[in-house]
């Protein structure tokens, strides 16, 4: 390998950090302000898990772990792991044992706070991608796999034309019939937060609830309160659906009402909600093929990226 000195991360090689970012993660454009965001201001971040690799004063890699310090809000402790969210070498350095050096910094980081597993990338709440883009970075994938990563499953990104939606027949007799049971499917309201919290605590502990704690504060700000949507049997909340710009979800329902419809009747009011805003697309970055069969198919979502999400025994 060159004369290559691994570093940790340090204020003034922001900017560099950030244009390496962009200029080797082709499929995943990372701003400073989203870096900033999602890593620096991260309460688990530390320097020294974001390794850095410098020639000759050019940034020519980087990689980033995160052993988390703080519990994530009702979520089973994840004290045994750790996560590898980013990590990207410049490609005229690659192949010079540069990202070997950086993934062997970056698990000597998260032994030493005694983390036994390494996960590439399901860190809540600010991973980029759950995994490793099988075909963007199938070299990446390969890189991984040969330093004894091994496949848990491939989650599957999706992308909805919202010009193109259009809500079934089906759903609204559904929506109507739920409405002749008891159940009202409607947009944020204040009151209704007491139950979205107890559902959330219940039904999705951990991200769930700050994603709903950031939606509440934004549209009591100003935005929109269809930026939210709940289902609710009188005090009950049953389902709940969210989106953020041009990101669609989370979206869930109570495991004991899972099968009426209600999922279905909360995904299409929220598209329809993002559709009315002058949105032209919708995206998540996270599902299983079974729910995307199941739930976003029939709403003209379509298949856009699949990941591999790894794990490897440190």
């Amino acid at each position: 390998m060159r004369s290559v000195q691994i570093v940790p991360f340090r204020g003034e090689l922001l900017d560099e950090v950030v244009h390496l970012l962009q200029h080797t993660l082709h499929a995943d454009p990372i701003s400073r302000s989203l870096f900033v965001r999602k890593v620096l201001i991260d309460p688990n971040f530390e320097p020294e898990g974001a390794p850095v690799a410098v020639c000759d004063g050019q940034v020519v890699g980087f990689g980033l772990s995160i052993a988390r310090r703080l519990p994530l809000e009702d979520a089973a402790p994840d004290w045994d792991r750790g996560y590898i969210t980013l990590m990207a070498v410049h490609p005229t350095w690659q192949r010079q044992g540069i990202g070997t050096a950086l993934l062997g910094e970056m698990e000597g980081y998260l032994r030493a706070r005694s983390r036994k597993l390494a996960l590439i990338s399901p860190y809540a709440p600010n991973y980029f991608t759950p995994g490793v883009d099988v075909h963007a970075y199938s070299a990446g994938l390969q890189f991984f796999l040969k330093h004894g990563y091994q496949e848990v499953y491939r989650p599957i990104a999706m992308d909805c034309n919202l010009l193109k939606l259009r809500v079934p027949e089906w759903v609204q007799q559904r929506e109507a019939e739920l409405q002749a049971e008891g159940v009202t499917v409607e947009h944020y309201r204040p009151h209704l937060i007491p139950p979205l919290f107890r559902f959330l605590k219940a039904e999705f502990p951990g991200d769930w609830q700050r994603f709903a704690r950031d939606a509440i504060s934004r549209i009591e700000q100003g935005d929109s309160p269809t930026r939210l949507w709940i289902a609710h049997d009188g005090d009950q909340v049953l389902g709940y659906s969210h989106f953020e710009g041009e990101r669609f979800g989370p979206i869930g329902v109570s495991q004991s009402q899972r099968g009426r419809g209600i999922g279905q009747v909360l995904m299409y009011r929220t598209l329809q909600a993002m559709r009315l805003q002058g949105l032209h697309t919708a995206f998540f970055l996270w599902s299983d093929d079974r729910t995307a069969e199941r739930l976003y198919g029939a709403a003209g979502f379509v298949e856009t990226r699949r990941f591999a999400l790894l794990r490897k025994e440190l």
